[in-house]
């Protein structure tokens, strides 16, 4: 979760803003025939965020449904981590997240030292792309190397520029991976490499909020009927150009979701397996049909993709070809989070040969014998000792092999820095090791901190009240006092949130994200000062935070420091190109230096990535304006007004292009819209009051709000 991002303003322009053969009655099941001996095969990966185990064969998703029916379909999967990006990670890599180092959404991107299949098929001669969903799979996250083609188009709210959560439907992500297929059918590559294109769909994940045509009385099973029409249509693609015969097609949820089993309503929080089950259908040529019941892993999928490609999985990967799995295969399976510490609670591991299941918090072990009891009801660690010790022996062994987290280091100049800044990074932070509570035990608390998160998300006042009691009693939990805090900021209590922001910081100091969102509290309470200080630290913990970079442009615009202004808006585009506000930004600060074109550029960038964004189209208008060709800047002021209804200097600037261009009538009315401003838009008013004036119109400006 992160903080409403605030606009800069330039005074006079605008607001700155992825051995099986064909069985003898291949027929029946409507397989087609495998590709010829020696050519590699086309291999199609899709993922379906947050899809539950049981939802596939259930009539829930047909056309996914009728895939699995003639193809391997594994029924006791896993993912490693019931969240996107590391489990993402675990699927691109093979490896476990104590490898990988991805634990958490959001912080750590994954290092470049650990070779993906994307990498490794790019190396073996395939075109590869990738169509994403959420911008949690962004491509600073560290997925992307590897990809010809990395779609992670995502608009963002530009009052939350980093929210994890931002997302597009399944049709706009379909869309964009159609358009490439397209291209690489096209007539002028006859002999086109083979490809590998991975999808990932978001849509399942909450809030559930289906389009009308798959309302279910369950909302998420329409979120799952949704997401299952749009892949049907890259189905129907490539049996349209006969390709279905010669591409090898993987499909797994990369986590599942509560729905309230175990009290848990998301996922994340625990390791039962209503979120740690999830589908997995291998669908290639030569496989026969398969039901398999042995246990197996999302680690499992990249080696297996790779062995369908005749490629040699590196011996980092920990997972195993699937589609070779021996009868009554057996292996640890090892799941963990790591989320439940921002809540300062235990973090979990679990690990199951199939039959036990163990799920350890700290010092305690729950023990569950799945053949009897799936649903894990009933704890019997204490009748079953012996079990539940060995089992939680094999976990200690897993995380002793973990490589050190990257986001657990400061290096020593970070922390000089840090208390040069008046930051102590020695101070200790929350405890969330082996005495921190069991988060199975406060999972009610987390439901409420969603609820109230819902609420807040919903600009819903009763969000207020319910983030200040959770934050009250639950000092811990560094999510819930950064959630409260950015709430009383988005209510327009910027120095309350700035004494919310400074107490957890003292807490958690060496927080890059916190202590960004501190210096955005302090420039909205106009603490430019203070400001400054906290993105320098949280760059100083994070060199490469785009986030940090652009708060300190836009400090440095408020102090009047356009170079380094520019600079930093140049870092935070560089680290993340498709932030379209970043480009509006650095648009808005090489115009203030005068380098019109510099300006256009980066405008242009912006509206190429999100054609709504007010800031950009404000600012060609500007431009030109001031080019002496106002005529032209009308529609593009128009679009910024209609993009953010308040905008109230876009709508002055309307006004002013109207006046230049010699529509007087239209621009007085304008400029009276602009005199119903709120107070808080002052020099927006009083512009407008001069240039009514000079037309001869009454002012009679409104006492608003």
């Amino acid at each position: 979760m992160k903080n409403a991002e605030c606009k800069m303003k330039v005074v006079g322009t605008l607001i700155l803003r992825f051995s099986l053969f064909i069985s003898l009655f291949i027929s029946q099941f409507g397989c087609s025939r495998p590709s010829a001996p020696g050519v590699k095969p086309n291999i199609l990966l899709v993922t379906i965020d947050t899809f539950r185990a049981d939802r596939l064969n259930a009539a829930v998703a047909p056309n996914l449904d009728r895939l699995a029916a003639r193809s391997m379909r594994f029924t006791n999967a896993r993912s490693a981590v019931p969240l996107t990006l590391p489990s993402h990670t675990t699927i691109l890599t093979g490896e476990l997240p104590t490898t990988h180092g991805v634990r958490v959404n959001g912080l750590t991107p994954l290092a470049e030292s650990h070779p993906t299949i994307a990498r490794l098929l790019k190396g073996a001669g395939y075109d590869t792309a990738a169509f994403v969903g959420a911008f949690v799979l962004d491509r600073r996250f560290g997925l992307s190397p590897g990809f010809d083609t990395y779609d992670d188009r995502i608009v963002r709210d530009p009052r939350a520029t980093d929210r994890l959560e931002a997302e597009r439907p399944a049709s706009a992500v379909i869309d964009a991976a159609l358009v490439w297929f397209d291209a690489h059918a096209a007539p002028s590559t006859p002999h086109p490499a083979p490809f590998f294109v991975w999808i990932h769909l978001y849509d399942p994940h909450a809030p559930y909020a289906p389009p009308k045509a798959f309302s279910r009385p369950n909302p998420y099973d329409g979120e799952v009927a949704y997401a299952d029409a749009q892949i049907a249509r890259v189905f129907d693609w490539l049996a349209a150009h006969h390709l279905d015969s010669s591409t090898a097609i993987v499909v797994a949820g990369d986590h599942g979701e509560g729905l309230g089993d175990h009290g848990e309503r998301t996922h994340g929080m625990l390791l039962y397996d209503s979120t740690l089950r999830v589908p997995l259908v291998v669908s290639t040529p030569g496989v026969a049909v398969a039901v398999v019941n042995e246990p197996v892993s999302l680690v499992d999928v990249a080696p297996t993709i790779l062995a369908v490609a005749g490629v040699a999985a590196p011996a980092t990967m920990h997972g195993r070809d699937m589609v070779r799995l021996g009868p009554n295969a057996s292996a640890d399976i090892y799941a963990e989070t790591e989320y439940p510490r921002a809540a300062g609670w235990s973090r979990l591991q679990a690990l199951t040969d199939g039959r036990w299941k163990a799920i350890r918090a700290g010092a305690t072990t729950e023990l569950y014998d799945l053949a009897r009891d799936p649903q894990e009801q009933y704890d019997v660690a204490t009748a079953q000792a012996s079990t539940t010790t060995a089992l939680a022996g094999r976990i200690d062994t897993i995380r002793a092999s973990a490589a050190p987290s990257a986001t657990a280091t400061v290096t020593p100049e970070a922390q000089e820095r840090l208390r040069a800044l008046g930051y102590v990074a020695g101070a200790p932070a929350a405890a969330a090791g082996v005495a921190a509570p069991n988060p199975a035990h406060h999972i009610h608390t987390w439901n409420d901190f969603e609820e109230a998160l819902s609420a807040a998300n919903a600009h819903d006042p009763r969000a207020l009240p319910l983030l200040a009691a959770l934050a009250s009693a639950n000092r811990d939990a560094l999510v819930f006092q950064t959630t409260y805090a950015r709430t009383l900021l988005e209510a327009g209590r910027a120095a309350d949130a700035l004494a919310a922001y400074r107490a957890a910081a003292k807490r958690w100091p060496t927080d890059a994200t916190l202590l960004h969102d501190l210096a955005v509290a302090a420039r909205e309470a106009g603490r430019l000062d203070e400001a400054r200080d906290a993105d320098a630290a949280a760059l100083a913990v994070a060199p490469e935070n785009p986030l940090a970079h652009n708060g300190a442009g836009l400090v440095a615009i408020d102090q009047q420091r356009l170079q380094d202004a520019m600079r930093e808006f140049e870092r935070a585009t560089t680290l993340d190109p498709s932030n379209a506000e970043y480009w509006s930004n650095l648009g808005n600060a090489k115009r203030a230096l005068g380098d019109a074109g510099g300006a256009k550029q980066a405008y242009d960038r912006a509206i190429a990535l999100d054609p709504g964004t007010a800031d950009a189209a404000n600012g060609i208008g500007v431009l030109l304006v001031e080019a002496q060709r106002p005529a032209e800047a009308v529609a593009w002021f128009e679009r910024a007004s209609a993009a953010s209804p308040d905008f109230v200097e876009a709508k002055l600037n309307l006004g002013i292009a109207l006046q230049q261009s010699g529509n007087t009538a239209r621009a007085a009315d304008v400029y009276r819209d602009v005199l119903k401003a709120p107070r808080r838009f002052a020099r927006e008013r009083d512009a407008a009051a001069k240039l009514l004036a000079s037309l001869g119109g009454t002012v009679g400006m409104k006492n608003e709000k």
